[in-house]
C-alpha cells in the first residue's frame, strides 16, 4: 500500500526542534542505522551514544539500503517517518539522510566526528567489508553493548502471533482513513 504521508519542511523543523549544529569544540559522536519501528531499545542506545561526546549525530539510512541489508518486506517505515522519530528523539543532535554503509575518511573530517559508535544488534552486512573499517584503523570506533531485548524482530514476531486481532483492526483503521479523506478533501 502506497504511504499518503507526506511530510513538509515544516514538520521537519517541529520535530527537529532541539537539533542543530554542533557548538564549537564539541566532540561529535556519530551512530547509524535504520530506526525502522522506532522503539525503546533504539532510545536507550542513543542515550548511551550520545553520552560519549558532546553532540549526537544518528545516520538513518535510505529504504534501499534498509532493504538490502534486512531483507523481505523491510523497512516497515519509510524513510521520511524514520527521519522524524529519530529527530523526535531528544538524545539526537542532529541527522544525516542516507549517510553511505561505509564511513569514509572524508565523511568523519567533513563533520568533526570525534566517535564513531555501533551496537551490538546490528544487520548483516553483505560482502566481507566492515562498514565500519576505517573508523576502527582510526581508532575512533566504540562498541555500545546491546542491553534492550526489545528489536524490530521481536516487534514483528510480536504482529505474527497477534495477526487477525491486528489485521481487523489495521482494516477497520483503513476504512476510516479513506472516510476520512473522502470527506475532508470531497474524493
Amino acid at each position: 500500500r502506497e504511504s499518503k504521508f507526506l511530510p513538509t519542511s515544516t514538520m521537519y523543523r517541529l520535530f527537529a526542534d532541539g537539533c542543530g549544529a554542533p557548538p564549537a569544540g564539541a566532540r561529535v559522536v556519530y551512530v547509524d542505522g535504520g530506526w525502522d519501528m522506532f522503539h525503546a531499545g533504539h532510545v536507550a542506545f542513543l542515550r548511551e551514544a550520545a553520552a560519549l561526546g558532546d553532540f549526537l549525530l544518528v545516520g538513518v539510512h535510505s529504504d534501499a539500503v534498509v532493504n538490502r541489508h534486512r531483507g523481505c518486506n523491510f523497512p516497515l517505515l519509510n524513510q521520511q517517518e524514520r527521519v522524524l522519530s529519530v529527530l523526535a528523539c531528544r538524545h539526537t543532535g542532529d541527522v544525516v539522510i542516507d549517510p553511505p554503509w561505509y564511513l569514509t575518511r572524508e565523511m568523519i573530517a567533513a563533520l568533526n566526528i570525534a566517535v564513531v559508535a555501533h551496537g551490538t544488534t546490528q544487520d548483516r552486512n553483505m560482502d566481507d567489508r566492515d562498514p565500519y573499517e576505517v573508523a576502527r584503523q582510526m581508532g575512533i570506533f566504540s562498541t555500545i553493548p546491546s542491553k534492550h531485548a526489545l528489536t524490530v524482530d521481536a516487534i514483528v514476531g510480536r504482529i505474527h502471533a497477534n495477526h487477525d486481532r491486528i489485521a481487523t483492526k489495521v482494516e477497520k483503521k483503513m476504512v476510516a482513513e479513506q472516510q476520512y479523506y473522502k470527506e475532508r478533501y470531497r474524493l
